[in-house]
């Protein structure tokens, strides 16, 4: 809630030219789609004959293609730099090679810091309650502009997608809907049944392609612990009694590594040393988060996808179902459409200089 301005952004020690419209609006034609693919047209407010010549000929070429507005929120545009010959091959006319996506994608993603601090001060300054850090989930539309050409960026591609996409299931035959499950085979009651800590899990998996990396860690380290403390639970019941399982259960609500250790000896079940180093990893983060207020910026999205892979594995174990884990664990390539799968290709980060983007194989 702030009106047109101008203003610098200071992060990692370089200054981000930032400027703020509040006055723009969306020109589609066609349809006016949720994915913001059919957009021809961002900008001020002005009549067709005022617009640029290649827009004019849109328009003259389609008489009765209807064009719609949309008002914007708040537009944000920073000042950066870029690689030359990648924004050269940008804008090109040949096909874009997937390196060139790729690198835009990151060099994009790269400023999502700088939109923060920027969205830091402002909730700082006002107390607004509806003002939120941004994720590329919340922001995954970017075009960067050079010289009055662009070229735009989608950060994440699920949100390009108006309607489901069509996919081959077998060589043979006609692409048909994606779909994840059958109508008649949705069972509502399914939530009924749900293992102990499961949805926790869910929310982890969700908030990790939300952006919400810390949340992430969170609810996966919740998720694992709820989990535990049903199965060993279990345990005492079947071997010691339901009293004794009451008294181990609060004498150990500080101490999870006495659960794990009494789980084991009960189950004659070992947790692998691997999955012990990660589960541990994963709790110091969660505590850094909760006690220390550190916040997994998009930079560091690769360390919190770890921990979330990582624990399903350790909460796979624990819970020891082989139906819940093969419906969680089936198909996962196929789970994975709409994912941004080709995060990693590219390492950005603020200096300051500015925006450095470089092949991943270089930042090691």
């Amino acid at each position: 809630m702030v009106n047109d301005t101008k203003l610098t952004v200071e992060q990692e020690g370089h200054s981000f030219p930032v400027t703020l419209h509040e006055a723009y609006f969306e020109c589609y034609g066609g349809a006016l789609t949720d994915s913001r693919n059919t957009a021809f047209y961002r900008g001020p407010l002005k009549p067709f004959d005022k617009m640029s010549i290649d827009i004019q000929k849109i328009r003259q070429d389609n008489p009765n293609a209807p064009f719609m507005w949309r008002k914007c929120k708040t537009v944000v545009k920073i000042a950066t730099r870029s690689n030359i010959e990648a924004w050269e091959a940008a804008i090109s006319e040949e096909p874009r090679r997937s390196s060139i996506t790729q690198y835009l994608i990151e060099l994009c993603r790269a400023h999502i810091p700088v939109i923060n601090k920027l969205v830091q001060g402002y909730r700082l300054a006002t107390y607004d309650y509806f003002a939120f850090e941004v994720s590329p989930w919340d922001v995954p539309r970017w075009l960067v502009e050079r010289d009055n050409k662009g070229a735009s960026a989608l950060l994440v591609p699920y949100r390009g997608w108006d309607v489901k996409p069509s996919i081959f299931e077998a060589p043979d035959r006609a692409p048909v809907p994606y779909q994840l499950i059958k109508a008649d085979d949705l069972n509502l009651k399914s939530a009924e049944s749900a293992s102990r800590g499961e949805l926790e899990l869910l929310d982890a998996l969700n908030f990790m392609e939300r952006g919400d990396y810390s949340g992430a860690v969170r609810r996966i380290t919740t998720a694992i612990e709820v989990m535990v403390e049903a199965a060993l639970s279990h345990e005492i019941n079947a071997a010691e009694g339901e009293q004794a399982a009451t008294k181990f259960l609060k004498d150990t609500q500080t101490r999870f590594d006495r659960r794990v250790t009494k789980y084991e000896e009960l189950t004659k079940r070992k947790l692998s040393e691997g999955s012990r180093k990660s589960l541990g990893e994963t709790r110091k983060l969660r505590h850094r988060i909760v006690h220390g207020g550190y916040r997994i910026t998009s930079g560091e999205r690769g360390r919190a996808q770890r921990s979330i892979d990582t624990g399903r594995w350790i909460y796979n174990w624990f819970e020891n179902d082989p139906v819940r884990r093969k419906i969680r664990e089936q198909r996962p390539a196929f789970r994975s459409l709409g994912r941004d799968l080709i995060y990693g290709v590219f390492r950005s980060r603020i200096t300051p200089d500015g925006v450095v983007v470089s092949p991943a194989a270089d930042a090691e």
